[in-house]
Order: C-alpha cells, then sequence, then structure tokens
C-alpha cells in the first residue's frame, strides 16, 4: 500500500463583514511519502533563490513572521527583514504557488464559524473546536486513504507538552471508537500514526501547512488573499473525492 502523510497547521481569523464573527480554521497538505523528497528539494532551492546564501536552506518558513515584516515589527528574526519588501513576498508566494501547481499535493480543510456554532449549540454545551475539527478531518483524510488502497501518518507542528498530549489522546478516541461515518476499524487500518515534530527540524511539510490555513482562511471571510495566485492553487489541490465534488476537501461549519 502507497503511504501518505498528513501535514497539519491551524488559524483564526475574522469575518471582514462582521468582526465577532470569527473563524477557526485547521488543515493539512497531504504528501505522499515517496514524493517528499522531490517536494523538499523544490522549497529548499526556493529559499537558496530568495536569500542566496548559504544557510538560507536551514531557514524555517513561518506565514506570521513574514506578516510581521510587512508590517515592519522590529522583533522578527533578522531574515525575516527581506520580506519588508513587497517584490520579495510576493515572489516568495508566486514560488510557493508552482509548488502547489506542479507537485502532487492534495489539501483538506475545515472551517468553524464559531459564533454561529455558538449560538446554535450553547456556549455551555458545545465541544471545543479542535474536537469537533479534527474530526472531519480525520474522516476526509481516511476516506483519501480509502480512494487510493494507502494508508497514512499525521504530522502536527509539536508544541506545549500538555497539548501534544491533548491532540494524540483525541485521535487515539476516533482511532478506537470511529467516527460519525467510519468504524474504529476503517480507521486504524489506514491511519497508523501521529508524530510531533520540533518547528527547529525544518520540515517541508509542516512549513507548507503553515501558508494553508490562514489562506482557506481569508477565502471564508471574504478578505482579499495575500496573493492571488498562491490562494487559487491552493484551493485548486482541494481534494475532491471520486464524486468531484469540493466539500471532502474543505467543510465550512456554520
Amino acid at each position: 500500500m502507497d503511504k501518505y502523510t498528513l501535514y497539519v497547521d491551524e488559524s483564526e481569523t475574522f469575518s471582514q463583514l462582521d468582526k465577532s464573527r470569527r473563524y477557526f480554521i485547521m488543515s493539512g497538505v497531504i504528501i505522499q511519502d515517496n514524493e517528499y523528497d522531490d517536494i523538499d528539494k523544490k522549497l529548499k532551492q526556493i529559499k537558496v533563490d530568495m536569500w542566496k546564501n548559504d544557510e538560507a536552506e536551514q531557514y524555517i518558513l513561518h506565514e506570521k513572521d513574514i506578516t510581521a515584516a510587512q508590517r515592519r515589527n522590529p522583533d522578527i528574526p533578522e531574515h525575516y527583514k527581506i520580506f519588508k519588501s513587497k517584490r520579495n513576498t510576493i515572489s516568495l508566494y508566486n514560488k510557493l504557488s508552482v509548488i502547489f501547481k506542479k507537485s502532487n499535493i492534495t489539501t483538506l480543510g475545515v472551517c468553524l464559524d464559531k459564533k454561529q456554532l455558538t449560538t446554535d449549540y450553547g456556549a455551555d454545551h458545545i465541544n471545543n473546536q479542535f474536537t469537533i475539527a479534527i474530526q472531519l478531518l480525520i474522516e476526509h483524510y481516511c476516506m483519501f486513504l480509502i480512494e487510493n488502497n494507502a494508508i497514512g501518518s499525521i504530522c502536527y507542528e509539536s508544541m506545549q507538552p500538555c497539548q501534544n498530549i491533548a491532540i494524540q489522546q483525541r485521535i487515539f478516541e476516533l482511532k478506537a471508537l470511529g467516527t460519525m461515518y467510519y468504524s474504529p476499524n476503517t480507521i486504524q487500518q489506514h491511519i497508523k500514526e501521529i508524530v510531533f515534530i520540533p518547528k527547529a527540524s525544518n520540515y517541508t511539510g509542516l512549513q507548507l501547512a503553515d501558508f494553508v490555513p490562514n489562506t482557506l482562511g481569508r477565502y471564508v471571510a471574504n478578505f482579499r488573499p495575500k496573493n492571488v495566485n498562491f490562494s487559487s492553487n491552493v484551493r485548486r489541490t482541494l481534494y475532491k473525492a471520486n464524486c468531484n465534488k469540493r466539500k471532502f476537501g474543505f467543510k465550512l461549519l456554520s
């Protein structure tokens, strides 16, 4: 069976029309394990092209730091100061866009309209946002793996130990109990492990995933994308499944 890894990240944003309406986005990029090295080389080449020095491959791309540089935040790492230049920022997003366009990457996403869900179910009763989002993300990842006769792992950027444990526990529960649509046996057959990787490990999959949730969130919230080309190519890679419906790639819960 082919092997894949889902690299996951999260973000929050608010509606352009109503700032009290906040969205929680959990999303990820699926990369076949035997194609990872090729995508890793492409991202390293982008870094070399951007910084043009021997240390460039070790720099870790993080969308928040790029945004901070554009806002002239003085607390960013020195090498991020090149993104004070609008031209450099556009160049980076365009280069990342090519990776999504030309590589075999599949994107998954779940967006929660927090205000609407809280109104409908009650603040004292509704499950936490992670619990809701991860179940749907796991279901759609499992659907992807079944369709491709594959098994897969999940990769998260390592956080505080208590946060890692909470995430791991929730995924173990889904494997033990199943989801709304998939039995425990199906989940266990196709989803094998979850790993937590420190940011300093410079994982290409996690760096690509870092740019996805805010891109999808801005699309839902009717904000102008940071880069039209990049946003278009990310949405083009959303998982469509056999039925060719985008709802399996990106689901808005409201």
